[in-house]
């Protein structure tokens, strides 16, 4: 009797099904915790901006907000190389790899609101993906994350 070393060739097809079902499940998660671990990037930095909100308020007994207008709530501000707000509040946010840019909105009347915002940077693998943090006196800050196309 002679002895057969090796496999057939259905014993190959079905070790290639396995693995390409395993792929199928394994490739979708990957991706969602890559997107959950860029994300990461973008909470770092509207925390610290709400830290920095905090100190300046603490120093100054307001929200700090940078060409504010006077009136109930200011528009989105957007503060990418915005040399004042690095210089009044120590934020540098352009050595961020994925989330480079924030704006924030304050509510003026009687200041017990701020919302900070920052989207991914379209040229990267953080493009959809937003991340916003909302401030409340009365209440704990609440950070939102949404990622789409991802």
């Amino acid at each position: 009797m002679k002895r057969h070393y090796g496999f057939t060739l259905v014993e190959m097809i079905i070790v290639i099904v396995i693995i390409g079902i395993l792929s199928m499940i394994a490739v979708p998660i990957y991706r969602g915790h890559v997107s959950h671990s860029i994300a990461l990037e973008g909470r770092a930095l509207v925390s610290e901006v709400s830290a920095a909100q905090e100190i300046y308020k603490a120093r100054s007994k307001a929200w700090y907000n940078a060409g504010a207008i006077s009136g109930t709530v200011t528009g989105w501000t957007s503060h990418l190389d915005n040399a004042t707000v690095v210089a009044d509040l120590g934020l540098d946010s352009r050595r961020n790899q994925y989330f480079r840019d924030f704006s924030w909105q304050i509510e003026n009347g009687s200041a017990t609101w701020f919302t900070i915002a920052t989207t991914g940077d379209p040229t990267t693998r953080a493009q959809g993906i937003e991340i916003s943090l909302t401030y409340s006196v009365s209440e704990p800050a609440v950070i939102n994350e949404r990622i789409i196309n991802n």
